[in-house]
């Protein structure tokens, strides 16, 4: 009710009073015009019907008719649109209670115009607000897909290896804030301080992005990677001596708190964990021999960017 009277208080309208009345020759033999026109205008005084959309004003229009038997269809128009009916019956040698009545008939239906308008009024004013409201939403958010690319540092710490470097991700959206993403990254790092490794892995697997706030959201993904890992200082790898590349798998899962920075770009701050799906066995030296897998640690930090 209140945003009833908001929006009446917004919008322009005016009491029905100055409405025109025709009153047919059959209808004008049982009542008294003269009575009927003016109880009609005083009652609908009282009556504050809005104007049509599109329209700077109310201009009603009441049609009195002799409907057969003793009784009178009353009809309420408005710039050639009929909005209700009424029949009253009356009796002969009654005409000033008959007047009475068709004044309240005429009443009834301005009231139900009145309250149909300011309905529609209503939800018209919802919309609107909900729209400007999606809108500012849209402006302080920023954009969610198709596509986007996502462009960083990642780097993944295990007991054995550490390894850091450039990531390239294609994000790409299946649905709403689901989406695939496709990630390659080249990292380089060290199983101690005088054995160096370097990985090119490519990795696949599922995202979903999370609104926190207007500016903040938060990214779950899973990720299975596949990588050619070389070890250039090491005396063997796979048991194979002379041997100083071979491939491993892994999985892992990471979360990401994302910032906004503009409507098509947010930075990545990346945290998981996981672990490797196939072992590698190196030796360092003779008599050094370790495998490398196990859990990880993971880190990322990024730029990502939705142009579309």
């Amino acid at each position: 009710m209140l945003l009833v009277a908001l929006v009446c208080a917004a919008l322009p309208v005016r009491a029905a009073g100055a409405a025109a009345i025709e009153i047919d020759a059959r209808a004008e033999s049982l009542i008294d015009a003269r009575a009927v026109r003016r109880l009609v205008q005083l009652e609908l005084s009282d009556v504050v019907v809005r104007p049509a959309p599109g329209q700077a004003d109310t201009a009603l229009f009441v049609r009195v008719l002799g409907a057969g038997s003793g009784e009178l269809r009353i009809e309420l128009w408005e710039r050639g649109t009929v909005y209700g009916s009424r029949n009253v019956a009356g009796a002969t040698g009654a005409t000033q209670l008959l007047a009475r009545r068709v004044a309240l008939a005429v009443a009834e239906l301005a009231r139900e115009l009145r309250d149909e308008r300011d309905d529609d009024a209503a939800a018209a004013e919802q919309q609107r607000r909900r729209a400007l409201a999606a809108a500012d939403l849209a402006r302080t958010r920023t954009r969610n897909g198709p596509r986007a690319l996502r462009s960083g540092f990642v780097g993944s710490w295990s007991r054995d290896l550490a390894l850091v470097g450039p990531e390239l991700a294609a994000e790409l959206h299946i649905h709403r804030a689901t989406r695939i993403d496709l990630a390659t990254a080249w990292t380089f790092g060290a199983i101690d301080p005088h054995h160096a490794a370097q990985s090119i892995a490519l990795e696949l697997g599922p995202a979903y992005r999370l609104g926190l706030a207007p500016g903040w959201d938060l990214d779950l993904g899973a990720t299975l990677g596949a990588a050619v890992l070389s070890f250039p200082d090491v005396r063997a790898v796979d048991g194979i001596p002379g041997q100083h590349q071979t491939w491993s798998a892994r999985v892992d899962v990471r979360a990401r708190l994302e910032p906004r920075l503009s409507r098509s770009a947010r930075l990545a701050f990346g945290l998981g964990v996981g672990t490797t799906l196939r072992d590698v066995p190196v030796e360092l030296a003779p008599g050094d021999a370790r495998r490398l897998g196990g859990p990880f640690v993971v880190g990322e930090l990024a730029l990502v960017l939705t142009p579309f």
